[in-house]
């Protein structure tokens, strides 16, 4: 959007905005113009006439033809009408001089009149040449006076006292906006580093363990199943073929003088102490991953519990509490038992015996 302006820091104007600001500002000097009705007005000093004044039909006319100039965006005749403003060749209605003519106006019609012709020679109209020298005279007069220069720009000084008052207001406010912005980005901050040293650094593992918990479940499962088929399938298979199987011991164990053959007994017992062995290790291997997957579940819920101690602002965890579930979440993995080799025979058995 384009900017426009009217600044006439001599008669304390100061505005700068849209077009229709400048606009709307143009249609109230026309209205006070308007209300002024300085239209022919008798000049009378020392009981002498000196003709007819007229000042609101050409204020208003120059003004209503600077309005449609602005709305049909051009700039001259406004840029005019701001330098002439300047220099105090036309009045500006809501300066302090267009509101002590105002003032006057009420009891004196004809000082009102001269008051504003002064102030506004550029479309001032007098009937006889010596109204307007009149005019001139007391122009030069009001303005030899520096007391009007001074009383300007004591309007201007004070217009910009309560634009910077009104500046340092904001300012202020912005700044403690501003603080009030860091202070909560600070505290985020600040949430958000504690939740990650003390929340991620124990939630990172408790996600491990679980992991590592329906892993090792799945395996005992299986290894489990494996024993179990292990276990049942040469009962089965004995109790299925057991006729088959116990003229097969008989004839081993058996000696052709009627007696207990010990060579038969170790090509039994052998095979049948190896497969106990792999059942053993089978039992074994399920066993540590039963324990591994029940010790990382109760890591889990050791960490769970340690954020749930960390979160819970009405009871605070102390130092020694954490120590404790630290500590626990900490300790060692369950022990290994070391594997042992198959027996090599019978004797080798009956020596570890």
């Amino acid at each position: 959007m384009e900017s426009w302006s009217v600044i006439i820091p001599s008669q304390g104007v100061s505005i700068v905005g849209s077009k229709d600001d400048i606009v709307k500002f143009l249609n109230a000097e026309i209205a006070y113009f308007s209300k002024l009705l300085i239209s022919g007005q008798q000049i009378t000093l020392g009981g002498q006439g000196f003709g007819n004044l007229r000042l609101s039909e050409p204020a208003v006319e120059a003004l209503t033809s600077i309005v449609r100039d602005v709305q049909a965006n051009k700039k001259e005749s406004l840029e005019e009408y701001v330098q002439d403003a300047r220099a105090r060749q036309v009045l500006i209605g809501a300066s302090a001089v267009g509101r002590r003519v105002e003032q006057i106006k009420a009891s004196s019609e004809a000082g009102a009149a001269i008051l504003a012709a002064i102030y506004c020679t550029k479309w001032m109209h007098a009937s006889h040449p010596a109204g307007r020298d009149i005019i001139h005279v007391f122009r030069a007069v009001a303005f030899a006076n520096p007391a009007n220069f001074a009383f300007d720009d004591l309007l201007s000084a004070s217009d910009a006292a309560a634009k910077a008052a009104e500046a340092s207001k904001k300012s202020d406010a912005a700044a403690q906006a501003l603080n009030q912005f860091i202070d909560d980005k600070r505290a985020l901050i600040g949430e958000l580093e504690d939740l990650y040293r003390n929340k991620l650094t124990i939630e990172e593992p408790a996600r491990s363990w679980q992991t590592i918990a329906v892993k090792k479940t799945r395996i005992w499962r299986l290894w489990l199943a494996i024993f179990a088929l292990m276990t049942v399938a040469p009962i089965f298979a004995a109790l299925e073929y057991w006729s088959v199987v116990s003229d097969a011991i008989g004839k081993l164990t058996g000696a052709s003088n009627g007696g207990f053959s010990i060579s038969g007994l170790a090509a039994i017992s052998v095979p049948a102490l190896l497969y106990a062995w792999l059942l053993k290790n089978i039992s074994r291997v399920f066993i540590q991953n039963l324990n591994l997957a029940d010790d990382a579940d109760h890591r889990r819920s050791l960490a769970l519990t340690y954020m749930g101690l960390l979160q819970n602002e009405k009871q605070p965890a102390t130092d020694q509490d954490r120590a404790i579930i630290l500590n626990a979440l900490f300790r060692p993995i369950p022990p290994q038992t070391g594997d042992e080799g198959p027996p090599a025979g019978l004797l080798d058995l009956i020596q570890k015996k």
